[in-house]
């Protein structure tokens, strides 16, 4: 049976998930410097692929909340999904992607968005998998 703190937990993944998107795209964005090869040619720094992919991943945890808010009967393997995609999200900022290592750029505040939203995402969907409820809403 989804409770009122099942509710509340699944709506705090959401905004969690809205938080991450705003940092990235407009209170925290990633240094938008560009990397010059040695070609000549200009790409952009991994900070600005670390953002892109955590925006995705933010998508994707809140479609899944949504959708978990929503569901009237099982919502439990939503939850999965939430707190797989909360470690990924981690894992985006700190070691698949990372950002600049210079602790001057931006990018590293976007970082601690990042990694608070994954942290948030994770143990909401973790505390709501392991609240002891069967997952259904009775009919």
């Amino acid at each position: 049976m989804k409770t009122t703190m099942n509710r509340i937990l699944i709506i705090l993944q959401a905004l969690s998930a809205l938080c991450l998107i705003g940092a990235v795209r407009i209170w925290a964005p990633v240094c938008g410097k560009m990397l010059e090869l040695a070609a000549g040619n200009q790409v952009p720094m991994k900070c600005h692929w670390a953002g892109q992919a955590a925006i995705a991943v933010a998508v994707i945890i809140l479609a899944a909340a949504v959708m978990a808010l929503l569901a009237k009967k099982e919502y439990k393997g939503l939850m999965v999904v939430t707190a797989v995609a909360g470690i990924v999200l981690f894992l985006v900022f700190t070691s698949l992607i990372g950002v600049c290592a210079n602790e001057q750029m931006r990018c590293n505040i976007t970082k601690l968005w990042g990694m608070g939203a994954a942290a948030v995402v994770t143990a909401a969907s973790l505390i709501n998998l392991l609240s002891g409820r069967e997952g259904q809403i009775p009919e």
